[in-house]
């Protein structure tokens, strides 16, 4: 598995085409991860059980980064997303088309 140290909190994992997150996403570390994201293409899968998400602006990264995965992929699994996570993917109707496919949803307390 090869490791990037995409901020200080914020680690990523690949191997093949799937791509572990690890640490705490933050609203100073959600671009990095975003800008990182867009050199990548070939991810099915997103394991999330390590990450944690710290507030609405990192939970709006999150999205955001799931969105730029999904473009790139008929169909993206995410496994362990955080609870508030797969209520944005909901809310927002990314769930509707059928491209993307969440495993064991994590249940936790809210961020804040």
């Amino acid at each position: 598995m090869e490791r990037i140290a995409l901020a200080p909190e914020l680690e990523a994992g690949l191997v093949g085409d799937s791509l572990s997150l690890r640490g705490e996403l933050t609203r100073l570390n959600g671009a990095a991860l975003e800008q990182w994201l867009a050199s990548l293409s070939g991810i099915a899968v997103l394991e999330l059980s390590d990450l944690d998400i710290g507030d609405g602006v990192a939970a709006t990264h999150a999205l955001n980064a799931v969105r730029l995965l999904r473009s790139r992929t008929p169909l993206l699994r995410i496994v362990a997303a955080p609870q508030v996570l797969a209520h944005n993917l909901y809310r927002t109707g990314l769930l509707l088309d059928g491209g993307i496919a969440l495993e064991a949803m994590r249940e936790e307390e809210p961020y804040g």
